[in-house]
């Protein structure tokens, strides 16, 4: 339930740092200071929002574990981009901050002459850095820029199966090719924690038709997407593969 309500605030901050974004271009395009002042503001609610649970999700773990993130560059790519939003955003308030102070204090606001432009020229590039932050997040979700472990021995024995392009679709990008789920971050380590293939078809084919919330995050439920012969076949990739892997790993790898 926490991860759903951070979620939902994380959408909600972006969809009104995108709108209040917009609204301040327009108001400062005018050089409107009431307008200004009623967009800055609404920019402060949404980035309380965005940065607030967006951090929240993230050391709370709410959904993937911190390590899922910082091994994969793109969310370094987004740390940057939200640090570029951070700096674009200081001389804005340099110069509105005092304008609310003013305002507060029933003072007049005379802004110097090139305020509206300056700020207009650092606003507008903003806009383009919360779509950044979306597609980044968007391929994240996917496990896209994790790093892609190769595939153990036996996924060449088993790649005929009829199984293996369903993993290879819906499954690997969070389980990765060698099933060990980036060491158990990015999702279950099927080589790593026997347990998990040691459990019957029936509770195994639930997982993958319902999906499951557990330590590591959320997995999504595949039953809408997957018939049940297609569900059937990646249990049994995962099995004839990883079952196979776990059975003669290391020691040191269980």
């Amino acid at each position: 339930m926490l991860a759903a309500i951070a979620s939902a605030l994380h959408v909600l901050g972006i969809a009104l740092a995108a709108t209040f974004g917009t609204l301040r271009l327009v108001a400062l395009r005018r050089k409107d200071i009431p307008g200004t002042r009623l967009a800055d503001n609404g920019n402060g609610i949404a980035a309380i929002l965005l940065f607030g649970a967006g951090f929240w999700r993230l050391f709370a773990e709410l959904e993937k574990p911190l390590g899922f993130y910082t091994a994969n560059p793109i969310f370094w790519t987004k740390m940057g981009v939200v640090a570029v939003m951070v700096g674009l955003e200081m001389y804005p308030q340099y110069v509105v901050l005092p304008w609310h102070i003013r305002h507060s204090r029933k003072q007049p606001i005379e802004p110097k002459p090139g305020q509206f432009e300056r700020m207009f020229k650092l606003c507008a590039l903003q806009l383009p850095c919360i779509l950044v932050l979306i597609v980044c997040a968007a391929l994240m979700s996917r496990g896209v820029g994790l790093p892609t472990p190769a595939a153990p021995a036996a996924a060449a024995m088993t790649s005929r199966l009829p199984g293996a392009s369903v993993y290879a679709t819906y499954c690997q990008p969070c389980h990765q090719p060698d099933g060990r789920g980036l060491g158990g971050k990015a999702a279950g380590d099927f080589v790593g924690d026997p347990t998990i293939l040691a459990k019957p078809d029936a509770e195994l084919l639930d997982v993958i038709a319902r999906g499951k919330t557990g330590r590591i995050g959320s997995m999504p439920g595949w039953g809408a997407a997957l018939s049940p012969q297609q569900q059937r076949d990646v249990l049994a990739y995962l099995r004839a593969t990883f079952g196979q892997s776990a059975a003669h790993a290391s020691p040191a790898a269980r």
